[in-house]
C-alpha cells in the first residue's frame, strides 16, 4: 500500500476521484467546485491526513502548468463584443478600481501595520492589491454570469489588478536589487508580441479562410487547432519568463489573441475547455490545499489574521462601491467581496517576499492563511448574494 501511495500516478488517481466527485457534491450543498477542490486538498495533504504533499513527481508540474492553463482560458473568456458596446470603458474602469486599490491598500498598510526593519511596506501594499483571477473566473462561470456586463467588469478588473501587481513587483525587486537597469526595458517586447501575433493572425485569416476552417471541425484527426493554441501559449509564456514578467501575463495575453481572432463559439474553444476545466485547473486547486501548513500558521502569524482580513476586503469593496455606480448595491457590493478573493499569486508573491527578505516569515506565514480564508468565503458570499442562472459556455 506505501509503494502505491509513493508513486505519482496513485496521486493522480486521487486527484481524479476528486475532480469528478466535488462538482457533484458543491452542486448539492451550494458551495463553488473552487471551495471544494482546496478543501479536498487539505484533507489529504499536509495539514490533515498527510497522504500527499503536492510535491510527487509530475504533480507539481501539472499543478503549475494548470494554473498557466488557467490564465490562458481567462484570457479566451473575456468577451470583446462587450468592449464594442461599452468602448474601452470596462477597462478604464479596471484600471480606475486597481489605482484607487493601490492607493488605499498604501494608506491602510502605513497606518495600521507597524513596520519593521524586515519589511519592505510598499511591497506590502502590493500584495494586498492582488485579487485571484483563477478562484473568480470559475465562480463566475459557475453562476452563469460569464456574458454579463458585471461579470466582465469583475474578470477584466481582477486581470489588471493581477497583471498590474505583477508588473508593479517586477519592476520594484528589479529596483530594489539593482537599480534602474536595462532589464526592465524588455518588459515592452511581450507586448510587442502579442500586436505581431495579432495582426498575422488577422492576415492568415484574411487571406486562407477556408484552411483555417479545417482546423476547427469537430472531426479534425490530428487536432491541429489545439496543438497550434498550445503552442502559441507556450511561446507568450516562454518569452514571459525569459523577460521576467511572468507567465501569468504571456499565459492571458496568448487567449486573449484566440478570443480576438476567432470570438468564441467554436469547437476548438470547446475542447480547450474540457483540457483545462475539465483536468488541469482541478489539479492545481486540489495541490493548493495539499501544501497547506496549518502548524506553521499557527506557529506564527495567526493573530495578524482579523486586521489582514480588514484590509483584504476593505482594498476591494471600497473601490467597487465608489466606482461601479452603473450598478445596484447588491451587485457593487458583491463584486468587492469577489474581488477580495485572493489565491495564487498573493501566496506566490509573499513567497518572493520572503526569499528576498522584504516580508517576515511570520507575515508570511498570516498572508497564506488570508488566501486560504478568502479564496473559500469569498465565492461563496458572492455564490449566496447571485442564484446560479443557466449555464453558459465555459466552466
Amino acid at each position: 500500500m506505501m509503494l502505491m501511495i509513493t508513486t505519482p500516478y496513485f496521486a493522480l488517481f486521487t486527484i481524479a476521484v476528486f475532480a469528478f466527485l466535488i462538482p457533484l457534491l458543491c452542486g448539492r450543498i451550494g458551495v463553488p467546485a473552487v471551495v471544494g477542490e482546496l478543501i479536498c486538498g487539505i484533507i489529504v495533504g499536509r495539514s490533515v491526513l498527510g497522504l500527499f504533499t503536492g510535491e510527487e513527481e509530475g504533480i507539481a508540474f501539472l499543478a503549475s502548468f494548470g494554473f498557466i492553463f488557467l490564465m490562458f482560458l481567462v484570457g479566451l473568456q473575456i468577451d470583446f463584443s462587450q468592449v464594442e458596446v461599452h468602448g474601452a470603458k470596462l477597462f478604464i474602469l479596471g484600471t480606475l478600481l486597481y489605482l484607487l486599490t493601490l492607493g488605499i491598500s498604501i494608506f491602510l498598510v502605513y497606518n495600521l501595520i507597524s513596520p519593521t526593519a524586515e519589511m519592505e511596506m510598499f511591497y506590502l501594499a502590493l500584495v494586498f492589491s492582488t485579487s485571484a483571477v483563477g478562484v473568480i473566473v470559475p465562480t463566475i462561470g459557475e453562476q452563469g454570469l460569464l456574458r454579463s456586463e458585471l461579470g466582465q467588469t469583475i474578470i477584466i478588473s481582477a486581470f489588471i489588478a493581477d497583471f498590474a501587481t505583477v508588473a508593479l513587483i517586477t519592476v520594484h525587486t528589479l529596483h530594489l536589487e539593482k537599480g534602474l537597469t536595462w532589464e526592465m526595458f524588455l518588459i515592452p517586447l511581450v507586448f510587442v508580441l502579442f500586436f505581431v501575433f495579432y495582426y498575422v493572425g488577422k492576415l492568415v485569416i484574411w487571406h486562407y479562410p477556408e484552411r483555417l476552417s479545417k482546423w476547427f471541425k469537430s472531426d479534425q484527426p490530428s487536432e491541429m487547432g489545439v496543438r497550434a493554441s498550445f503552442a502559441l501559449l507556450l511561446v507568450f509564456v516562454v518569452l514571459a519568463e525569459v523577460v521576467g514578467v511572468g507567465a501569468i501575463l504571456g499565459a492571458f495575453l496568448a487567449g486573449v489573441i484566440l478570443a480576438i481572432l476567432f470570438r468564441g463559439g467554436t469547437v476548438l474553444e470547446q475542447k480547450l475547455y474540457g483540457i483545462g476545466y475539465g483536468f488541469l485547473v482541478p489539479i492545481f486547486f486540489i495541490t493548493v490545499g495539499m501544501k497547506f501548513e496549518l502548524d506553521a500558521v499557527i506557529g506564527g502569524g495567526i493573530y495578524l489574521i482579523p486586521l489582514l482580513l480588514l484590509i483584504a476586503f476593505l482594498v476591494k469593496i471600497v473601490p467597487s462601491m465608489l466606482l461601479l455606480t452603473r450598478h445596484s448595491f447588491k451587485d457593487r457590493f458583491s463584486a468587492g467581496i469577489l474581488l477580495s478573493s485572493r489565491l495564487s499569486l498573493i501566496i506566490a508573491v509573499a513567497a518572493v517576499g520572503i526569499e528576498l527578505e522584504l516580508i517576515t516569515v511570520t507575515m508570511g506565514s498570516a498572508i497564506l492563511l488570508l488566501a486560504i480564508i478568502t479564496s473559500i468565503s469569498c465565492p461563496t458570499i458572492f455564490r449566496r448574494l447571485h442564484p446560479k442562472r443557466r449555464r453558459e459556455r465555459g466552466p
